[in-house]
């Protein structure tokens, strides 16, 4: 892999981290208002705060991608045909309705839960916008839908684990409210299928690439060869930050969630999701002038 590929990895991974995770905390904001209104803002306003830094240093990865940062400005010309115009505006609307809603939020406005739906579709947008620039490369292990399967699944694994580590920091020590508690619960469920589907899709992607074009089974070859350990240890270690936040909020019940453990699995889960996304960039090979 290029090394001028690490920074452009490290912004689809935060970016990700933190749009999943505004998502997560927007959906347990609505259930906790309608349960426990007066318990919301404390248990969610420190993690909406945190979402705007994570976007912010992966807008700043992203800056080192370009040849010549400081005309980054030029890249949102072309939004008529260019999905790298796309991914920047909408990115960079979700920072911008991101602050709006926080602001909205603190002050616990009427309209914040529709601020924190329109901010959490812009951010949806900006994922799709990501994908769709890989979705119509010249690498056929890209052109491919496990490209959607793999980011937006990673939004939503991260964004759990994001979520549940930033709610628990937010608790402060403090004993879970069974409204707090039950929403936890709903998000590891979630983060379950975020990281399973992506890996019960795997064979079948490693299959597609098989039974193509000679860059394709090129990459089918090394994900069966050069990388397949590599992609069980990613599996295994996903699985295994996702377990662990399972098996933490099953022994904390109403009580205070150890926040190591939390932070662990999050920790965890970000490691499978880098190894994953590593893997591809190393595995994807570009089609040759005058090969089918």
């Amino acid at each position: 892999m290029f090394a001028e590929e690490w920074p452009l990895m490290m912004f689809t991974l935060i970016s990700q981290l933190a749009i999943g995770s505004f998502i997560m905390l927007a959906c347990v904001r609505l259930f906790l208002t309608k349960q426990e209104g007066a318990t919301a803002s404390k248990f969610t306003n420190p993690g909406f705060k945190a979402v705007g830094a994570l976007m912010v240093l992966s807008l700043i990865f992203s800056l080192f991608h370009l040849g010549t940062p400081t005309g980054a400005y030029r890249s949102i010309l072309n939004l008529g045909s260019s999905w790298l115009s796309r991914e920047i505006l909408t990115a960079g609307g979700f920072l911008v309705f991101w602050f709006i809603s926080y602001r909205a939020y603190q002050k616990d406005n009427s309209g914040a839960q529709i601020l924190g739906v329109v901010t959490s579709l812009i951010g949806l947008a900006a994922i799709f916008s990501m994908v769709n620039i890989y979705s119509h490369s010249i690498r056929p292990a890209w052109t491919n839908v496990n490209t959607y399967i793999a980011f937006f699944g990673a939004t939503f694994a991260l964004g759990s684990l994001g979520a549940a580590a930033l709610i628990a920091y937010a608790a402060k020590g403090a004993e879970l409210i069974s409204a707090v508690s039950a929403q936890l619960k709903k998000i590891s469920w979630v983060a379950i299928a975020a990281v399973v589907l992506p890996l019960i899709y795997l064979p079948v992607f490693i299959s597609s690439l098989g039974s193509g074009n000679a860059a394709a089974q090129a990459s089918a070859h090394l994900l069966t060869g050069s990388y397949v350990a590599v992609l069980v240890f990613r599996g295994l270690i996903s699985l295994a930050g996702v377990g662990l936040l399972i098996y933490t909020l099953k022994r904390a019940g109403k009580k205070a969630i150890p926040l190591n453990l939390v932070y662990l699995a999050l920790a965890l889960v970000f490691v499978g999701e880098f190894i994953g996304r590593y893997v591809f960039y190393g595995s994807a090979v570009s089609i040759m002038i005058g090969l089918n």
